[in-house]
């Protein structure tokens, strides 16, 4: 008795968990992050004809986001994209070469919490929820309280009158940041007007677009006009302080020329006074003008020197105004990209919050006894995600995501349009 009760609880041990695919199907359920598994491991002592458990693998483990099981001692384990029995099988490999053990050691694996599926579209409740298996189509849209009525739809009436206002609103929006983005890019290149996108010119005929071109065009002339005028006045101020220049040293050489003369008659009165030819006063005279004569000698060379500083000063100025303009346009180009791609991605999330809501409006929403729902699954393979039109008796596995559509005012009998 002994020895046929050992043969049937070593026989219990190699049967891992099982799969909930009915008998006589083909299907079999393939583990996906989110599941929540009960692993059990044993190893037989034949000697004591009982079962050993290996009590750190035993227990409840749940797989990650990266379709992987942390399990002590074996490590991390692939288990997404596998059965039960695949994942019970590696546990034992595994196990049995981090142990160094003679006999393969039995595991079995159990889904005891499956990863969610998610509804959505025109259904009263969307959202995820629990999976079962053996859950259909028609089950599900059960679970998420059935079909949207027309009467609970005045909150999705909001909704839509919200996105197309912000799709609107950022429309208008684009099309402001595209006509400037047009403007600082003709300052930033220096050209002679701003060249519009195919966004713009493909619109001309809409009056914002037209007023927007119009607008920036203005704002680019009257830019470019200052930014001229302002050159145009430190160019004028350079030619002044050229001539200055100029005449400055035109009288220092005139001065230069009177220093001279000066000092040839300081040398005549010097040789006179000598020879008592003249008195003293005169050299006097002569020595105080030669002074004078130096003395503005000296002013000229002053007023030289500030003359060259200032046009110096000028022609940094001409440099500084060019690259302050050019970085204004830039500095502006890289907030207003960034503008543009903000206002890219609210459009795209208003887009889909539209569609969403679409699809569970009343105007494409009645009485649930009176339409046939189109049903969408989408499911995650291992070649990636695939959709498909799915019927009421469809079987879903954990994961997918059901989006329910009703068609337009159709009723059970007229058919699909087209078919």
């Amino acid at each position: 008795m002994k020895q046929v009760g050992l043969l049937a609880l070593a026989l219990a041990m190699a049967v891992p968990g099982e799969t909930y695919a009915a008998e006589g199907t083909q299907t079999r359920y393939l583990l996906g992050p989110q599941d929540r598994l009960m692993i059990r491991v044993h190893s037989l002592r034949r000697s004591m004809g009982e079962a050993v458990p290996w009590v750190p693998l035993n227990g409840e483990f749940s797989i990650g986001a990266d379709g992987s099981v942390s399990i002590p001692i074996v490590g991390q384990l692939r288990a997404a994209g596998g059965t039960t029995s695949d994942l019970a099988e590696a546990i034992s490999q595994k196990l049995r070469e981090a142990a160094n053990l003679s006999e393969v050691p039995s595991a079995s694996v159990e889904v005891i919490k499956y990863r969610p599926f998610y509804v959505l579209g025109a259904v009263q409740q969307p959202g995820k929820y629990e999976f079962q298996p053996g859950l259909t189509v028609l089950q599900a849209l059960s679970t998420a309280q059935g079909l949207a009525r027309a009467s609970e739809m005045s909150s999705t009436e909001r909704e839509m009158l919200s996105a197309g206002g912000d799709i609107r609103t950022l429309e208008a929006e684009r099309i402001s940041l595209e006509a400037r983005m047009a403007r600082l890019a003709a300052e930033i290149s220096d050209a002679t007007a701003p060249i519009f996108s195919e966004f713009l010119t493909s619109r001309a005929s809409d009056p914002r677009v037209a007023k927007a071109m119009q607008e920036e065009t203005l704002r680019f002339t009257t830019r470019r006009a200052n930014l001229l005028a302002e050159l145009e006045a430190i160019e004028a101020s350079k030619v002044l302080l050229q001539q200055e220049l100029r005449s400055l040293d035109e009288k220092g050489r005139s001065l230069d020329r009177q220093i001279e003369a000066n000092k040839r008659e300081l040398r005549l009165v010097g040789d006179l006074l000598a020879r008592g030819l003249t008195v003293s006063p005169r050299q006097i005279a002569a020595e105080n003008t030669q002074v004078q004569v130096e003395s503005n000698r000296l002013d000229v060379q002053v007023a030289s020197l500030r003359a060259n500083q200032s046009l110096a000063r000028a022609s940094r100025d001409l440099i500084e105004l060019r690259a302050r303009y050019r970085r204004e346009a830039l500095d502006d180009s890289a907030a207003t990209r960034s503008l543009l791609d903000q206002n890219a991605a609210r459009a795209r999330t208003a887009e889909l919050l539209l569609q969403n809501a679409e699809a569970r409006s009343p105007a494409s929403v009645v009485d649930s006894e009176e339409v046939i729902p189109t049903y969408r699954l989408t499911r995650s393979l291992p070649t990636g995600s695939a959709t498909w039109v799915a019927t009421e008796d469809t079987a879903l596995e954990a994961g997918d995501v059901l989006q329910v559509t009703v068609p337009r005012a159709q009723r059970r009998g007229q058919g699909v349009p087209g078919q």
